[in-house]
């Protein structure tokens, strides 16, 4: 009899292991922000439209997070562009983002904004892979960014203006699953 139970008791234990084994699909939400720092290039597209190029980077903090599929702290580096209407104040914008991680792999994603100068930028945040752990990861949520020009400098004969800036970037709900 005791022979029968420890059978089934492995035949358990090499099912849990199968599941939890490479092959098996976990995921997780998360709730994260960054305060980022960024720098590029201003150009005078139209009359009333601003072309920004640049990127922005900083350092991930993972408040929130629920689910199997653990995501530590890492950074992102995320290059864009940003197009500003100085008539009717609003901004549009677009750019990829990857996160860091100190093992080396990264997680790569997209994203888009709409908003107004000064109060921010947000849109949806697509995860479309990465390297290593995250080569098979996917997701979707929503990305926010707010931001302030701390310096600008005017390159003649150019006609554009370089600028740095510090702000912000929130995920308030950023689900991820791997498979």
């Amino acid at each position: 009899m005791r022979r029968g139970k420890a059978s089934g008791l492995m035949i358990c234990v090499m099912a849990l292991m199968a599941l939890v084994g490479p092959g098996h699909a976990a995921e997780t939400t998360i709730q994260a922000n960054a305060a980022i720092t960024g720098e590029g290039r201003f150009y005078p597209a139209t009359e009333s439209l601003l072309l920004f190029s640049g990127y922005f980077d900083g350092a991930i903090n993972v408040t929130q997070q629920q689910g199997d599929l653990v995501v530590n702290a890492a950074s992102l580096v995320c290059p864009g562009t940003l197009e500003v209407n100085t008539t009717n104040h609003t901004q549009q914008g677009e750019g990829r983002c990857f996160f860091l991680t100190q093992s080396g792999d990264h997680i790569y994603a997209r994203w888009t904004c709409t908003g107004k100068p000064g109060e921010g930028c947000g849109g949806p945040f697509t995860v479309l892979g990465g390297t290593g752990r995250f080569s098979t990861m996917s997701g979707q949520g929503e990305m926010m960014m707010q931001s302030t020009v701390h310096e600008a400098e005017v390159k003649i004969p150019q006609g554009g203006a370089t600028g740095s800036f510090s702000g912000k970037a929130q995920w308030s709900a950023l689900k991820l699953t791997t498979k």
